[in-house]
């Protein structure tokens, strides 16, 4: 699980798939808090490491999943190509992203500029890509690959923006007990959840899923 964060997707996939899990990131706050919240007898383990350079062999993972990553990386192709050299032939790429639409076709117009501008800064993005030219750097990495497939589920996850709000608002407490620091960093946050929101519901941002299988040689 690359870019594992505090571990959700990690012990979500351990204990109701049944997967022996690594989950990495940057982060060693991250990976620190994320064995707290991992019951010891969960098959769930966790490490600090570089998504773009990760301590670990060629072709040693059946799986490798990543969920809301590659925004936060200003190499993309270089996340892809990392991606894919650990996986093993036969194994299963599955990545989901915040994207942008692809503005070839459709170049950004001012407001539009001014949008992404403030998504990228307001949670430190060095930018965001479209599906399309994810889907590239993943055909580009020299690692052969199979039933590679692209989808658009904007519309599924669209509820969870201001879903985000409402859970503090129904758990106000369990923002207040973390102090005064937390309590502003999460009133800071609601105007670009509501942003993103927007941008999500109008197209301007899209939720990209991708999936791949590794060619055996």
């Amino acid at each position: 699980d690359v870019g594992c964060g505090i571990g959700g997707s990690s012990r979500r996939l351990a204990s109701r798939y049944g997967f022996d899990v690594l989950g990495v990131s940057i982060s060693p706050g991250q990976v620190e808090r994320a064995r707290q919240l991992t019951d010891p007898n969960l098959s769930c383990r966790f490490a600090v490491m570089d998504a773009l350079k990760l301590d670990l062999p060629d072709a040693c993972m059946d799986v490798v999943w990543t969920v809301e990553c590659a925004p936060h990386i200003a190499d993309k192709q270089g996340f892809a190509n990392e991606l894919l050299r650990v996986l093993k032939p036969g194994g299963q790429l599955v990545a989901a992203d915040w994207n942008q639409r692809d503005h070839l076709g459709r170049p950004f117009n001012q407001a539009e500029n001014w949008v992404l501008e403030q998504l990228r800064v307001q949670w430190a993005h060095p930018a965001f890509s479209s599906i399309n030219s994810f889907r590239r750097n993943l055909e580009q990495s020299g690692v052969p690959l199979e039933q590679l497939q692209t989808g658009d589920w904007s519309r599924q996850t669209l509820p969870s923006w201001w879903a985000s709000i409402e859970e503090g608002i129904r758990r106000p407490m369990a923002v207040l007990s973390l102090g005064p620091g937390a309590v502003f960093k999460g009133l800071r946050e609601v105007p670009t959840l509501l942003l993103m929101q927007w941008a999500f519901s109008c197209g301007l941002m899209q939720f990209g899923l991708f999936k791949a299988k590794r060619c055996h040689p």
